[in-house]
């Protein structure tokens, strides 16, 4: 994001867009091997999207042995290695964030902060300001709006969006953070 950019947040309102990313990796602290982003607006409709993904490197974690590998079997592998992975949501990122209002993670810390600081450094020069300004985190909006808890989380969603939507797929992970994101803002008033 510019400088300039950063400078003029815009309000919240049914204008709003919102680029929403997230990652699987083989481990909480592995390297990444998936990706799904969108960009979507306020009335839900995906304006964009970009995913990704590539061989894992390692020894396959547990958990995600029989958590994520099972929700990301029909994503094709499209990249070459972590460092085309990277460079391919990159290049997606820089046009998606100038339509883009504010950048939304669903539980950032470590792995898409660590994500989007690995992307940069691969041309920090380049890239020194180019990172999302301010980042959402969507855990700290829904304390906002007293809807963290898991229970509560899914009442922003409605029956038929949590049938279609394939927890630790991320693309439709990006996506449901970003339709619980929009209703956390309406509860709060914001749009």
């Amino acid at each position: 994001m510019s400088e300039s950019k950063k400078a003029k947040l815009p309000p919240l309102s049914q204008d709003t867009k919102l680029l929403s990313f997230d990652l699987e990796a083989n481990g909480l602290h592995g390297p990444v091997f998936a990706v799904g982003a969108v960009v979507m607006g306020a009335d839900g409709k995906v304006l964009d999207e970009f995913t990704g993904r590539c061989e894992i490197d390692g020894e396959i974690d547990d958990w995600v042995n029989q958590n994520v590998l099972p929700a990301v079997k029909n994503m094709p592998i499209t990249y070459k290695s972590y460092k085309d992975l990277r460079e391919g949501f990159w290049q997606w990122y820089l046009n998606a964030e100038k339509v883009s209002d504010y950048v939304l993670v669903n539980n950032g810390y470590p792995v898409e902060y660590r994500f989007l600081i690995q992307c940069q450094e691969e041309n920090l020069e380049q890239r020194y300001w180019q990172h999302p300004f301010p980042i959402l985190d969507l855990s700290s909006l829904l304390i906002q709006v007293g809807k963290n808890q898991p229970a509560n989380k899914n009442k922003l969603l409605s029956a038929d969006e949590i049938a279609n939507l394939s927890q630790h797929n991320p693309l439709d992970d990006a996506k449901s953070a970003a339709l619980m994101a929009f209703r956390a803002f309406k509860l709060s008033g914001q749009v």
